[in-house]
């Protein structure tokens, strides 16, 4: 049993290493032909904690992300998937 699950779990860590380099792959190169890199802007807020379990929210100056066009994070961004989806920021202030 315990080299049925080591087996299954070796196939598991290789079919991710092949997933990742596909990716990367096609990120580098284009394939298929897209944009490489994409810019969203992310909506930024105060979360603030007040007085008798209250809270609210103050904007503060959005910014500009810039996320690659991919499965997986490469080049040091997020991928644009995950940024589409968290548009918004909160940052706690206690």
């Amino acid at each position: 049993m315990k080299k049925k699950i080591a087996i299954l779990l070796v196939a598991l860590l290789c079919v991710t290493a092949v997933a990742y380099a596909v990716d990367d792959l096609s990120a580098r190169f284009g394939i298929p032909a897209r944009e490489k890199y994409s810019t969203y802007t992310i909506n930024r807020f105060y979360y603030i904690n007040e007085k008798f379990n209250k809270f609210s929210y103050e904007p503060i100056p959005s910014i500009q992300e810039q996320c690659v066009n991919a499965l997986f994070p490469h080049f040091g961004a997020r991928p644009c998937w995950y940024v589409r989806k968290h548009t918004m920021q909160t940052i706690a202030v206690n």
